[in-house]
């Protein structure tokens, strides 16, 4: 089993799940700088947070809104 450096040795569990664990891509500038801005459109205010299980009222709504 090949760990990282980062795991203890001593703790063939915590090795594993450490082996296991997904690799995450990092966001580029322009995905960083999208996600910035829309936590700070939501800190301010600006944009419109719906709970999952009224997502699809929320986009007829926002459908009609658009078409007339």
């Amino acid at each position: 089993m090949a760990t990282r450096p980062d795991a203890s040795p001593s703790d063939p569990i915590l090795a594993a799940a450490i082996d296991r664990a997904p690799r995450v891509q990092r966001l580029t500038p322009e995905q960083r700088a999208e996600l910035e801005q829309d936590l700070a459109d939501i800190a301010a205010g600006r944009a419109r947070l719906v709970a999952h299980e009224d997502l699809p009222q929320a986009l007829e709504e926002l459908a009609r809104e658009q078409d007339g």
